[in-house]
């Protein structure tokens, strides 16, 4: 007599507490990837932090040490001035009067470690809104000023008396506002040479490499196994409590 085959899908119940697992390539350890996306974002706001949320203690805090080591040099070395978001305003954008043009494109790489992305973000959204000044205390992460541009009153005054080299007449008053008449970035280039190139390229190489962190909170290390794979997509589900202990003790 026939035996009919056993169905591997299980039933929706099961479904429900399904638990992505993958295979460490280092020492087979059943790795826990809990929620993915979660972990990726995670992952994205601070480097490495998705691996700790996944019980991948000594993978998180490697990436953490190394990458914000990283950042935080270049940003050292830029005088804390190459991570920022920027964009010509619109009445400043020739031949575009629709479309503000995007002036800094290195932001794209350093805008993947979200710790510093996320508040350069807020810093030139604020800076071009209504209040015509950063949103965060200082002008830490902030755009550096252009031409024409119209800035706060209290925000072109903590310019002047911050920065040594930019003067009361690098403004024109226009009351209630002020409107810049030099280029913040030159100054900058200036004042730190090569020095702002050189921390732009370590902040870049620093969002680059949380990029691989971010796939690896998401997909699992490269190069692992599987375990009950569902439909080629390289994600598997968790067999038993036995499966999850080994991402417990923070596996690859």
């Amino acid at each position: 007599m026939a035996v009919p085959p056993v169905s591997r899908t299980p039933p929706p119940a099961e479904r429900r507490g399904e638990r992505i697992v993958a295979v460490s390539p280092d020492d087979g350890a059943a790795i826990d990837l809990r929620s993915p996306a979660l972990a990726a974002f995670l992952s994205w706001l601070v480097p490495g932090l998705g691996q700790l949320y996944q019980g991948r203690r000594f993978k998180g805090g490697l990436f953490m040490g190394v990458i914000l080591f990283t950042l935080v040099v270049g940003m050292w070395l830029g005088g804390g001035r190459v991570v920022y978001a920027s964009w010509v305003p619109r009445n400043l954008a020739p031949g575009r009067p629709l479309v503000a043009r995007i002036d800094r494109w290195s932001f794209v790489c350093q805008a993947a470690v979200g710790i510093v992305g996320l508040p350069a973000l807020l810093q030139t959204m604020s800076l071009h809104g209504s209040g015509l000044e950063p949103m965060l205390p200082g002008a830490f992460l902030a755009p550096p000023l252009v031409p024409r541009q119209l800035v706060a009153r209290d925000y072109a005054e903590r310019l002047i008396k911050r920065d040594p080299d930019i003067e009361r007449e690098d403004f024109i008053d226009r009351p209630p506002v002020r409107e810049s008449r030099f280029d913040q970035l030159s100054l900058w280039h200036r004042q730190l040479g090569r020095w702002f190139d050189i921390g732009t390229l370590w902040t870049m190489l620093a969002g680059m490499l949380n990029l691989l962190v971010i796939y690896d909170a998401w997909a699992g290390p490269m190069g692992a196994g599987s375990m009950g794979r569902e439909g080629g997509s390289g994600r598997t589900r968790s067999a038993g409590p036995e499966q999850r202990t080994g991402g417990e003790r923070g596996g690859a």
